[in-house]
């Protein structure tokens, strides 16, 4: 169960009715200071849009730094009902098992241990960059593939 805090900071970033947001807000929703946004902003990490109040953070960009944050199952268990509406069929999770080594399993557990991380999103991500280095082949194969590949920017989805 995610802390209520959580759920309502993902609520907001996916379920947010304007098309952009203040780096404050962004930094409130995120739960990150906003020296820390100041410095992802500096170093490229998130790119912002002008205002009229000034600099500004578009939804789709804050919704990619929610996906570094917080792993997809607990975005999709925030948004509940929701979810459906707002995550792609394919960014929707799923149970999987598979029988690995034990010194994989181990060395999962410790790398994202480290990371402050679960295991499983530790291996979501990773699985994340390999499915992404083969989109284009992936993507004439596997309907719907494009589209969560590059979820939450669906404007990126190659032409095949």
């Amino acid at each position: 169960m995610l802390d209520p805090t959580i759920t309502e900071r993902i609520r907001s970033i996916f379920l947010h009715d304007e098309a952009r947001v203040t780096i404050d807000d962004a930094a409130r929703l995120l739960g990150r200071s906003g020296g820390e946004i100041a410095a992802a902003i500096e170093d490229g990490e998130i790119e912002t849009t002008s205002g009229c109040g000034g600099a500004m953070i578009d939804i789709h960009e804050l919704a990619e730094q929610a996906v570094h944050v917080w792993p997809i199952d607990a975005i999709e268990e925030a948004l509940g009902r929701e979810a459906a509406l707002i995550l792609p069929a394919g960014v929707r999770t799923r149970r999987f098992t598979a029988r690995l080594p034990r010194y994989v399993v181990a060395a999962l557990q410790c790398l994202a241990e480290e990371n402050g991380e679960s295991a499983g999103a530790l291996l979501t991500r990773e699985l994340h960059g390999l499915a992404y280095a083969h989109r284009e082949r992936l993507g004439a194969s596997i309907a719907g593939f494009a589209e969560a590949v590059n979820w939450p920017f669906p404007e990126e989805t190659p032409q095949g």
